[in-house]
């Protein structure tokens, strides 16, 4: 069974509110232009290269609607990119993040810090933009 299909079949009728599920990544995901009030975008960012995230994040911005945000919700280093041997993906500072996010041609509206997580792990952040 796809993936696509196991997860209709996991939301029973809650899947009836999808609109349309997407199979592609998020390098050549292109959202519909002026259709979205929130794009969420979680866990997912450290798969991409820094040249795909702030492309995705371009096109992400053209698919807001006015007053549309994005939020990206992932795990961020102290300090620097550390690369995952297992999955191949990255995780990088907030601050690299926030950078990426400029050269979007987006604008940080809030970000927050997960509370009660351990210290020995990533920091979680949530991050508003437009």
């Amino acid at each position: 069974m796809s993936f696509l299909s196991k997860a209709k079949s996991f939301l029973g009728e809650d899947g009836k509110r999808i609109g349309d599920y997407y199979c592609c990544g998020l390098q050549d995901f292109v959202p519909e232009a002026n259709h979205y009030d929130v794009i969420w975008i979680q866990w997912v960012i450290g798969h991409l290269t820094d040249s795909h995230l702030v492309d995705f994040l371009t096109r992400c911005k053209a698919g807001l609607r006015p007053n549309g945000i994005i939020v990206i919700k992932d795990n961020m280093t102290q300090e620097g990119v550390i690369m995952d041997e297992v999955d191949s993906s990255v995780c990088r500072d907030l601050d690299l993040v926030r950078r990426l996010i400029r050269q979007a041609g987006l604008s940080v509206l809030a970000q927050e810090r997960q509370e009660n997580f351990p210290e020995e792990i990533y920091h979680v952040y949530s991050i508003a933009m437009r």
